[in-house]
C-alpha cells in the first residue's frame, strides 16, 4: 500500500532467504530451558475428557520463546513456533480453518473412533549426570481393531508409533520410527534372514541445530519472518508441492512461493512461463512427500504447512543439505506424517484437511467452455456441433458474458435463462455459470429498473468488507497510496487515485472519499473491481465471508440461478482477483483490515495479507453450503469448480489450474500438476484442455487456434484424467477450439478418445467413489500404485513426470512433444516392476477390440511409436496405454451423456485379463443423489454435527442425507497357476453392500469377457456358473458372442452373459476350466 518500499508485501523466496542469510536482526533459540506436558486451558468444550486426547508438550527456550510439539495421530505430529507467543494457552487447542475439526483434541478423538484404534504418548528424559541431554516424546498404538466400513485395511498395528527426540542444546528435533525392509520382488529362502525381521529404527525427519530462525519487524508486530530448517537426506526424493509449475513430478532444487494470485500464463513474477516452479500460482497447496530417504526401507514422510499467508521454500537451492520452510505472517505451523507407503500418507493427510463429498457422475464427462459465448444460440450451436459430430458432451459453462452487465448472480434476460437452461438440460447438458466474488456497484439498469437486489441487501445489512486500513509506517493519506503488483517479471506501482490506471470499462469514483473512512459509526465499504478484459468488468464490493450469517446470505443468492435450471457452479477469480488499481498482487490491498476466522473458534481482525488464502476458502465454503440449503437442490449432489484457494478447499470444490495457454509447455505440466495435487487426496483436478489463451507464433503474434496436433495430443493424453474441459478465450483472440470445428483427423481422433473415456466411465466413477472412502485420487502417480518399485528413485524416476495410472490398472503414457520436436512421434514408456503388462486392447464399442498381444515384463522400457494417422484402427495407438496383468476393467456402452434411463439402461461388460490374482470393486448408484453417500464418514458426519452444535438451525451442504444408497460389488479373479496360460480360472462376483437397485443404470444382464493369451482356443474352455446362497443353484447364462460383439475366436476370449442385474445374487462363481484331452 505504501509502494515498493513497504515491508508489508509479497517478497520473492530468494529475497526472503537472502535476508535471513545476511542475518540482520534475525534470532534463533539455541537451548531448551523446560518442557511441560500440561495441555492448554482452551480444550474442546464439548468433550469433558479432552485432556485425554492431548498428546503434546510445550517447549520453553533460552530466548523466552515457546514451541508446541504435539502428536495428532500415532505417526503424525505437529510443530508450532511463534516468537510472539508467551504462554502455552496462546498456542491453544483451536485449529485453523484448514483442519477438519475446530479443536485438535476433537480431531484426535474423531479419527481414533473412526479408525478404531487407541494409542498413548509418554515423555521421558535422558540425562548425562545431572544434566538432561534430550527428551523423548513417544507415541505407541495400544489397540487396533477392525478397519472402518468400506475400507479394506487397518492402517495401524499395535506397537506402531514415533519417537520424537528433543535435544536440549543445541535444540533440534529428531523423529525416529521402526521401519520394515521393502519386500523384495524375488525373496530369499525363508531359512535365510537378512536384517532385523522386526524392523530397524531409522531417522525419518530431523531439523538442523538452527531449527528455528526468526525476525520480527520493529514497527509491524504482525510481520514476523520465521524459518524452519529441515535436514534434506542425500537419498531423498521429493514430490507434491501442489499445482506449482514445472514438468518434474520429483522436484529438483529450487525456490518456491505460495501466495495465491491471478497469474495469467504463469509468468507474472519471474516471466519464465509454466516450466518455472518458482511462480506463485492461483492455488496454494504447501504439502510434499519425501521418499527414499531410507533406501530399502518402507517409509514415506510428508510435510504440510498450515498458513494462509505467504509461504516461501528454499528447496535445497542455497544448500543441498537443507529444506528451509519460511513464513512471513502468522505462526510456523507444520504437520509431519510418516507411513510405510504413499497410499497411507494420502489417507493421513486427507483425514486432517478433509475429503470431498460424493460428486455427480456428469462431472467426469466431457465439458466445453468459451469466454466469448454470450447468447442462447451460441450454446445451442456448440451442443449441435458436438451431437452432430458424435462426440459425447455433458457440461457447458456459461461465462460472465451471460450476466446482466457483469453483475454476479444475474443473467441477461434477453437469453431467457429459464428456457435456455431447461432446453439444454433436456438434451442431457448440465450447465454452470461463472460466479466471481465481486458484487457490482451498478444498481439500476435498463434491464433491471428495480435495481440489483444483491447489492442493495449487502449495503443495507453492511455485509461487505469495510474500508479500514492499517496505516502505521505510512503518511496515512490517500494521495500517497501505491499498490504493488507484478507483471512481466517486474514489480510496478499503481496509483489508485489515477483514473487512467483503472480498467477500460471505466470507474470514476473518488478514491480519497472512501479510503480508510469506515468507522464504527460510519460504515464505508471497500471498493474494488474485477476486469475480464476486452472492456468487460465492473467495480464492486466484496462480501465479508468470515461470519456464518454472511456465508448463509451468500448462498441464498444462488436461488434464482438454480431455479432457472443451473446445475453446478464455476467459481472464478477466487483470490479474490482484483484489478491492479484497486489492490496489491492483483488482490485485496495488503493493508486492508478485514475480519477473519482463521482460527475456527473466534473471528478477529487481521491484515488482508495475513489471511490471504482464507477469503477464497470461505468463498468455496459459502457456495457449497449455500447450494445444499436450496430447496431445488434437495437430495442432489452439488459440484463447484474452483480456480484456487488453500489445501483444504477440496472439501468443497474441484480445482482447475487457472489461465493457461495453447502451448506444448502447458500440456507438459498438466500431468505432473494433476498427479501432485492428487497426493493431497483430490478427486477432481485438471487444466483447460487445449489451453485458454493463444500461443505465440514463431514469427511473433498470437495463433488464432490451438494447433491441431497439440489439441489431439492433449485430448488423447487426458482421456482418463479426472477433469476434461475444453476452455478458451474467443473474443478477438481465437477463432475456435471446439474439436468439431477442426478439419480431419481432429474430430475423429477426439471423438475416439472421448468415446473411449465414456466407455470407461465406470472406472472413473469407481475411483471417484473410492476417493471419499480413503482419499486416493482418480489419476494416480505410479508412486501410489506401484510403490514397491524402487527404480522410481533412480533410473525410472523420469517416467513419474509423464505417466499416470487410472484407479489401479490402466497405465497411460501421453505424448508430450510435437512432431517438430520429435519427428518419429515416439516416446519411451516404462512399465512398473512386479507385474506383466498388456498393450491395451480396449476400444469404445463392443464390436471392436482385439486379442491380447504377448505380455511385457514389468521393469521394461519400451520405445513406443505413436504417430497420428487418419485411419480409425490406428487411433488407439496415439497414446500408449497398458493394462496390468490380472486386471478387471468394466466398460459401459457409449452414450452422448452419462444420464441414466430406466427405459434404456446401459450394459455392463467386465474385461478380465490373465495373470496374477486381483480384485475390483464396483460402486453402483444413480450418480446424482446425496443419499448415495456412505454413512458414517467423518468428513460428512463431524462437520454436520459441529455446525449444528454451533447453530441449531444450521442446514448446510454436508450430506446429512447420506444413507449408503449404493450397491458395492467385489469381483475377484483367482488362477491356479498364473504362469500357465491355460490354468483354471475362477471369477467370483460378490455383493459386499446392497442398499440400491441399479437396474436403471446397468440393466438386467452383464457380460464377462475373459481374455487368454496365444495358444489357447476359447472353444476348449468349459464354463460353469453358480449362484449363492447355498444350496447352489444354476444361474441362467449364455456362452458365446452376443449380437454386436466380436467373436470369441477374434478376441481369444471366453464371453459369458449372465442374466441378472450384477449383484442381485449374494455371490456368483464363474469357473473356467480347460477341457481334458
Amino acid at each position: 500500500m505504501a509502494g515498493l518500499g513497504d515491508p508489508i508485501k509479497f517478497v520473492k523466496a530468494e529475497d526472503f532467504f537472502n535476508a535471513m542469510n545476511i542475518g540482520d536482526g534475525w534470532k534463533s533459540p539455541t537451548k531448551v530451558v523446560s518442557i511441560t506436558v500440561d495441555p492448554p486451558t482452551d480444550l474442546d468444550p464439548s468433550n469433558p475428557s479432552a485432556a485425554d486426547y492431548y498428546h503434546g508438550v510445550t517447549v520453553t527456550f533460552d530466548d523466552g520463546t515457546l514451541a508446541a510439539i504435539q502428536f495428532i495421530r500415532p505417526t503424525v505430529f505437529r510443530v508450532r513456533y511463534d516468537p510472539a507467543v508467551k504462554s502455552r494457552d496462546e498456542y491453544g487447542d483451536a485449529n485453523s480453518r484448514a483442519i477438519l475439526q475446530d479443536y485438535t483434541t476433537r480431531l484426535v478423538k474423531v479419527l481414533d473412533e473412526y479408525r478404531n484404534i487407541r494409542w498413548k504418548t509418554e515423555l521421558t528424559e535422558e540425562k548425562k549426570g545431572d544434566e538432561i541431554v534430550y527428551w523423548q516424546l513417544k507415541s505407541e498404538v495400544t489397540f487396533a481393531g477392525d478397519p472402518p466400513k468400506f475400507n479394506d485395511n487397518q492402517d495401524y498395528q499395535v506397537g506402531d508409533g514415533i519417537k520424537l527426540i528433543i535435544y536440549r542444546s543445541p535444540f533440534r528435533i529428531q523423529a525416529i520410527r521402526k521401519l520394515q525392509l521393502l519386500k523384495p520382488l524375488y525373496p530369499m529362502p525363508g531359512s535365510i534372514v537378512s536384517g532385523n525381521a522386526d524392523g530397524n529404527y531409522r531417522v525419518i525427519w530431523e531439523t538442523s541445530p538452527k531449527t528455528f530462525r526468526w525476525h520480527q519487524h520493529p514497527q509491524h508486530a504482525m510481520l514476523k519472518d520465521i524459518v524452519l530448517d529441515v535436514i534434506k537426506p542425500g537419498h531423498g526424493e521429493y514430490m507434491g508441492f501442489g499445482e506449482q509449475g514445472g514438468t518434474s513430478f520429483a522436484k529438483t532444487p529450487t525456490f518456491m512461493n505460495y501466495f495465491n494470485c491471478d497469474n495469467m500464463q504463469y509468468q507474472q513474477v519471474y516471466n519464465q512461463g509454466p516450466l518455472d516452479s518458482r511462480e506463485p500460482l492461483y492455488h496454494s497447496d504447501p504439502y510434499f512427500f519425501e521418499v527414499n530417504a531410507n533406501p530399502e526401507h518402507a517409509n514415506v514422510t510428508a510435510t504440510f504447512i498450515d498458513n494462509f499467508s505467504q509461504i516461501a521454500i528454499d528447496f535445497g537451492k542455497t544448500n543441498a543439505g537443507y529444506i528451509k520452510l519460511g513464513t512471513r505472517f502468522n505462526a510456523m505451523d507444520v504437520y509431519i506424517m510418516t507411513a510405510d507407503n504413499a497410499r497411507h500418507i494420502v489417507r493421513l493427510q486427507s483425514g486432517l484437511v478433509g475429503r470431498g463429498m460424493l460428486k455427480p457422475r456428469y462431472v467426469l464427462g466431457n465439458h466445453q467452455a468459451c469466454y466469448g459465448y454470450s447468447t442462447t444460440k451460441d450454446l445451442n450451436d456448440c451442443v449441435n456441433g458436438y451431437r452432430n459430430a458424435g462426440i459425447p458432451l455433458d457440461g457447458l459453462h456459461a461465462d460472465v458474458d451471460f450476466q446482466d452487465e457483469f453483475r454476479t448472480f444475474t443473467m441477461n434476460p434477453d437469453n431467457d435463462p429459464g428456457k435456455m437452461f431447461g432446453d439444454l438440460r433436456g438434451r442431457g447438458i448440465k450447465c454452470s455459470t461463472n460466479i466471481t466474488p465481486v458484487i457490482s456497484v451498478r444498481d439500476k439498469t435498463q434491464h433491471r429498473p428495480e435495481g440489483y437486489k444483491t447489492l442493495q441487501e449487502g449495503l443495507r445489512d453492511k455485509r461487505f468488507l469495510a474500508d479500514v486500513r492499517y496505516t502505521t509506517g505510512t503518511s496515512g493519506y490517500a494521495k500517497d497510496v501505491r499498490y504493488v503488483n507484478y507483471g512481466g517479471g517486474n514489480y510496478y506501482e499503481v496509483d489508485p487515485n489515477d483514473h487512467s490506471k483503472r480498467p477500460d470499462f471505466g470507474d470514476d469514483y473518488d478514491f480519497e472519499s472512501m479510503f480508510n473512512r469506515s468507522t464504527e459509526g460510519n460504515w464505508v465499504p471497500y471498493r474494488g473491481a474485477v476486469s475480464y478484459g476486452y472492456g468487460n468488468g465492473t467495480p464492486g464490493h466484496y462480501v465479508d465471508l468470515s461470519t456464518e450469517d454472511n456465508r448463509k446470505w451468500w448462498g441464498q443468492q444462488y436461488e434464482d440461478l438454480f431455479n432457472w435450471g443451473l446445475e453446478f457452479v464455476w467459481q472464478d477469480m477466487t483470490t479474490p482477483a482484483i484489478a491492479d488499481a484497486y489492490g496489491d498482487m492483483k488482490g485485496l490491498p495488503s493493508r486492508l483490515v478485514i475480519p477473519t476466522d482463521s482460527t475456527k473458534t473466534k473471528v478477529t481482525h487481521q491484515l488482508a495479507i495475513e489471511a490471504w488464502a482464507l477469503y477464497s476458502l470461505n468463498l468455496h465454503k459459502a457456495t457449497f453450503h449455500g447450494l445444499g440449503r436450496l430447496a431445488v437442490r434437495k437430495n442432489k449432489r452439488n459440484f463447484i469448480l474452483g480456480r484456487g484457494s488453500f489445501a483444504t478447499m477440496y472439501r468443497f470444490a474441484g480445482l482447475w489450474t487457472g489461465d493457461n495457454a495453447s502451448t506444448w509447455d502447458f500440456w507438459r505440466i498438466t500431468i505432473p500438476q494433476v498427479l501432485s495435487v492428487g497426493l493431497n487426496g483430490v478427486s477432481i483436478c485438471g487444466s483447460d484442455t487445449g489451453g485458454f489463451e493463444p500461443g505465440r507464433l514463431p514469427g511473433g503474434g498470437e495463433a488464432r487456434i490451438c494447433p491441431p496436433e497439440l489439441l489431439m495430443r492433449w485430448y488423447a493424453g487426458s482421456f482418463l484424467l479426472p477433469w476434461l474441459r475444453n476452455h478458451y478465450v474467443k473474443k478477438d483472440r481465437k477463432d475456435y477450439q471446439e474439436p468439431f470445428n477442426y478439419a480431419e483427423p481432429v474430430p475423429s481422433v477426439v471423438r475416439f478418445y472421448i468415446q473411449l473415456r465414456y466407455s470407461l466411465m465406470q472406472v472413473l466413477y469407481d475411483a471417484m467413489f473410492e476417493n471419499i472412502l480413503d482419499g486416493m485420487p482418480i489419476a494416480r502417480s505410479m508412486l501410489l500404485t506401484d510403490y514397491q518399485d524402487a527404480s522410481f528413485f533412480n533410473e525410472s524416476q523420469r517416467f513419474l513426470d509423464n505417466q499416470y495410472v487410472c484407479l489401479r490398472d490402466i497405465l497411460v503414457a501421453p505424448i508430450m512433444q510435437s512432431a517438430q520436436e520429435k519427428p518419429d512421434q515416439s516416446r519411451e514408456v516404462y512399465l512398473p516392476l512386479g507385474n506383466f503388462w498388456y498393450q491395451s486392447n480396449l476400444m469404445p464399442w463392443d464390436d471392436q477390440g482385439s486379442a491380447l498381444l504377448a505380455p511385457v515384463e514389468g521393469g521394461t522400457v519400451i520405445n513406443y511409436s505413436a504417430p497420428i494417422r487418419s485411419d480409425y484402427d490406428s487411433f488407439r495407438f496415439i497414446v500408449p496405454t497398458f493394462i496390468r496383468e490380472g486386471a478387471i476393467i468394466p466398460q459401459l456402452q457409449v452414450r452422448q451423456n452419462v444420464d441414466s434411463d430406466i427405459n434404456n439402461p446401459n450394459h455392463l461388460k467386465l474385461n478380465i485379463y490373465p495373470g496374477k490374482d486381483r480384485n475390483y470393486t464396483l460402486y453402483l448408484d444413480d450418480g446424482v443423489s446425496r443419499t448415495s453417500a456412505p454413512t458414517g464418514l467423518p468428513q460428512i458426519v463431524q462437520p454436520m454435527l459441529q455446525a449444528k452444535a454451533e447453530n441449531p438451525d444450521h442446514v448446510g451442504g454436508w450430506d446429512e442425507e447420506a444413507k449408503s444408497e449404493f450397491r458395492m460389488v467385489v469381483i475377484e479373479q483367482t488362477t491356479t497357476d498364473p504362469s500357465v496360460n491355460d490354468s483354471a480360472r475362477t471369477i467370483v462376483i460378490r455383493k459386499a453392500h446392497d442398499n440400491y437397485g441399479p437396474e436403471a443404470q446397468v440393466g438386467f444382464v452383464y457380460t464377462l469377457v475373459v481374455y487368454y493369451l496365444a495358444g489357447v482356443d476359447p472353444a476348449d474352455i468349459e464354463v460353469t456358473v453358480q449362484a449363492q446362497p447355498a444350496p447352489p443353484t444354476t444361474l441362467e447364462f449364455e456362452r458365446g458372442s452376443p449380437t454386436g460383439y466380436k467373436s470369441e475366436t477374434d478376441l481369444r476370449a471366453v464371453i459369458v452373459r449372465i442374466n441378472e442385474t450384477i449383484g442381485t445374487s449374494k455371490e456368483v462363481t464363474v469357473t473356467l476350466t480347460p477341457k481334458k484331452a
